[in-house]
């Protein structure tokens, strides 16, 4: 971008906005310099570049279950993330937009990382075992201390 067009840019930019291009640190040299001297002229004080975070590699996804309808795959899926396994249920929209390509696919799917593999399985063994069921006396209006 040409430096007049950075500096009309960054003045038309309210304080909050300046000060959260500057502190995301995905500028140029220039765009930076620039918005630097915006920030200056305004008297706000220049923020601190955030470090991106890098999400931790859990491997590859693979598939955990194959077979199931829609609604199972999700069920299953929010089932896995409540326990804090990441989980995506694949091939949904395609077996139920086309229940004659469900076959050919093989159902809808639960994908997780390939880290994670061990302890997804053990979390859907405890829910077709009934461990999550709630009791006949369950009251959702009664919190335990």
């Amino acid at each position: 971008m040409h430096t007049t067009n950075l500096l009309e840019l960054f003045s038309q930019l309210t304080d909050e906005e300046l000060v959260a291009r500057v502190a995301a640190g995905g500028l140029t040299e220039e765009a930076q310099a620039i918005a630097i001297a915006e920030l200056e002229s305004r008297q706000i004080p220049i923020p601190q570049a955030v470090e991106p975070v890098e999400e931790e590699y859990l491997g590859d996804m693979v598939i955990l279950e194959r077979g199931m309808t829609p609604t199972e795959a999700h069920m299953l899926c929010s089932c896995l993330e409540s326990a804090g396994i990441q989980a995506d249920a694949g091939d949904t929209n395609l077996v139920q937009a086309n229940s004659l390509l469900t076959i050919a696919v093989g159902g809808a799917c639960v994908r997780v990382h390939s880290s994670q593999l061990a302890e997804a399985k053990e979390v859907i063994e405890a829910f077709r075992r009934g461990d999550f069921e709630l009791g006949d006396d369950f009251d959702p209006g009664e919190m335990p201390a």
